[in-house]
């Protein structure tokens, strides 16, 4: 008859794995073979000998859980809150919800795709995406900036910028000494050094801007431009390349088009989706 000895010790393996050695008695340390659903350890590893728990393990996965967090909310943090953006539910655009309505949306939601495997790969990559009102160019953009924050476990700086409001921002600020020091020092700042930054809708602001006005918003491009000119930057315009140089000069759209070879996305044929009924 089997020993009731060797029937526990079958028992043990079967259910049991050792996990090392226990510092106290050095004796072997089990754990269950099964996980939780999740995936996460049942129990940290224990010593049948002693009851020593292995709490260092247990704790230093609960430090590493909650730094990850930590990580998630800051890089959120900072993407939302030092982001412009007028229309805040532009925050819910993403890839999934980007509606492919034609060969031109199909085309685009493919190049997108392939400009985010370029960033995380650390390329210094431009992507130009230009297109009339409402074919969906803001919220491909917001999608791509959401992606790479996400495929990047939340370890990259982003920023998106509503391009027309950051410069009615700046303008503003002229006559709030806080609000420009804010913008001179830290969100200017973030946007020379941000690992992605999306600048959106470049050329709204010329309808509403002249002379002096025109030429100020031409300077902060080119500023901005020149900073980002080795870092990973998203441009959505309604403007041909042509109307870019006519309206900013050839040497912002020179900097423009930068590191975007393969990376430049017209979509001049779709409807505008908003018409249609389509979240663009």
């Amino acid at each position: 008859m089997q020993s009731v000895a060797l029937g526990i010790s079958q028992l043990i393996d079967k259910v049991l794995i050792k996990r090392g050695v226990c510092p106290e008695c050095n004796e072997p340390l089990y754990s269950w073979r099964t996980k939780n659903p999740d995936g996460s350890a049942r129990c940290a590893p224990t010593c049948m000998q002693c009851g020593y728990s292995d709490l260092k393990l247990k704790e230093d996965q609960q430090t590493a859980r909650i730094y990850n967090e930590s990580l998630k909310a800051r890089a959120i943090s900072f993407f939302k809150n030092g982001s412009v953006v007028g229309n805040k539910s532009l925050f819910d655009c993403s890839l999934r919800n980007f509606k492919v309505v034609d060969q031109e949306t199909k085309i685009a939601l493919e190049t997108a795709k392939r400009y985010i495997t370029a960033v995380l790969l650390g390329k210094p990559v431009h992507l130009v995406l230009s297109g009339k009102a409402g074919v969906g160019k803001s919220h491909l953009a917001m999608s791509i900036a959401w992606e790479v924050l996400k495929r990047s476990n939340y370890a990259k700086k982003i920023l998106f910028i509503s391009y027309q409001e950051m410069l009615e921002q700046i303008r503003f600020s002229y006559n709030n000494q806080e609000l420009r020091r804010m913008i001179e020092g830290s969100l200017v700042a973030d946007i020379k050094t941000a690992h992605l930054v999306v600048i959106d809708d470049i050329g709204a602001e010329l309808g509403k801007s002249a002379g002096t006005s025109r030429e100020f918003g031409a300077s902060t491009l080119n500023s901005f431009l020149e900073a980002r000119q080795d870092r990973a930057t998203v441009v959505t315009t309604n403007l041909s390349s042509k109307e870019l140089s006519e309206s900013y000069g050839s040497r912002i759209v020179s900097r423009l088009y930068s590191h975007s070879d393969g990376f430049s996305i017209k979509m001049n044929r779709t409807a505008d989706k908003r018409v249609q009924g389509v979240s663009a």
